[in-house]
């Protein structure tokens, strides 16, 4: 008679243990690996890299205080880029998106200043005003069969020019004791929190709402991935697009507004050269110039990672003049390696 085998306890121990330990191993691989593949984790692992280079070679960097000021710093360019992204992402862009800044912000100042109007009515008007200035781009681009980055280019000299006609050519002081001041650009929540980096916040979480949760940022991927298909599929690719300029206009204009409430003065000349910033955060932040991608996120982190370097430069005594230099240096390296991972996942997908 055949004695049954008995299977010792302890080697059945060590047994599940192994499983489990590779199971552990297993589940933490393809944890690391989803992480890799989100789509910002370049631009994340760029800006840790840059903040640990600035706190390891100034005392002062890494602080609340200075974090939130980086964070005031993106914001104009920031609030720009949630408008630009969106815009890129249709395939089109804008390169008014300064001078509309400049004119929304003349216009107000001079509300502001020779009218007895309400100073909360400027909100308004300003965003109407930004965004009749990109329907009119938007127009002149899809009607006109005009491409945007030519089309934009002349709007941007004829809004600067009205900019310098409303002004004169001359700057206004605006700064009167004021909650709006307080509200939209020199506040702090809790004494810490720049306004500014509180209406970033602000217009990133509606622009995200917009791009990610609703039919419209869904047509406007389709419209930017494929505008052929889109417009087969029943997407009126032409409303798309120009629902976008409107929205980058207005972006442009709130972004004024919070300018003039936090410097308490306008001049003709603001926002010159910020619509190339805003491109520059998109980029980065993962918006493809071919359009079909991009996230509001990546342009958030996008606006960050300028702001943070020219924060960095400044805390270690950089000219300005090597500032704007290596900006953008690191503008160029970071565009070369967005592009490179894009087309990377393309050939893979």
């Amino acid at each position: 008679m055949s004695k049954k085998k008995i299977k010792d306890p302890s080697q059945e121990y060590v047994h599940t243990s192994a499983l489990v330990k590779s199971t552990h191993v297993f589940n933490f691989s393809q944890y690391f690996k989803q992480i890799l593949e989100v789509r910002e984790i370049g631009v994340i692992i760029a800006l840790i890299s840059i903040a640990l280079f600035f706190s390891l070679t100034t005392s002062v960097f890494l602080t609340w205080r200075n974090f939130f000021n980086i964070v005031r710093q993106a914001s104009v360019i920031g609030i720009i880029a949630v408008g630009m992204t969106i815009l890129i992402i249709s395939q089109e862009f804008d390169l008014s998106v300064g001078s509309i800044l400049a004119v929304t912000a003349m216009t107000s100042g001079l509300m502001i200043k020779h009218t007895h109007m309400n100073i909360w009515l400027t909100i308004p008007l300003g965003l109407g005003l930004g965004a009749i200035m990109g329907l009119i781009n938007g127009f002149i681009t899809i009607k006109g069969h005009i491409p945007s980055f030519i089309a934009t280019l002349g709007m941007m000299m004829f809004y600067r020019g009205i900019a310098f006609v409303l002004s004169k050519g001359m700057p206004i002081a605006l700064y009167k004791p004021s909650s709006f001041y307080i509200l939209l650009g020199q506040g702090r929540l809790f004494g810490l929190i720049p306004a500014p980096a509180i209406w970033l916040v602000v217009v990133c979480l509606v622009g995200y709402f917009f791009l990610h949760h609703t039919k419209y940022g869904f047509e406007v991927y389709a419209t930017g991935g494929n505008e052929e298909a889109a417009r087969l599929c029943g997407i009126n690719t032409k409303r798309i697009k120009l629902i976008s300029f409107i929205i980058a206009g207005m972006a442009a204009a709130f972004a004024g507004l919070v300018s003039v409430a936090y410097l308490g003065s306008v001049t003709p000349r603001q926002g010159m050269g910020i619509e190339l910033e805003a491109i520059a955060a998109s980029v980065i932040g993962g918006a493809s110039l071919l359009g079909g991608e991009g996230s509001i996120l990546g342009a958030f982190l996008g606006a960050f990672i300028m702001a943070e370097i020219r924060n960095g430069l400044v805390i270690k005594g950089v000219g300005v003049y090597w500032q704007d230099a290596l900006l953008g240096l690191v503008i160029v390296i970071a565009v070369l390696l967005t592009t490179q991972i894009q087309r990377r996942r393309a050939i893979e997908s």
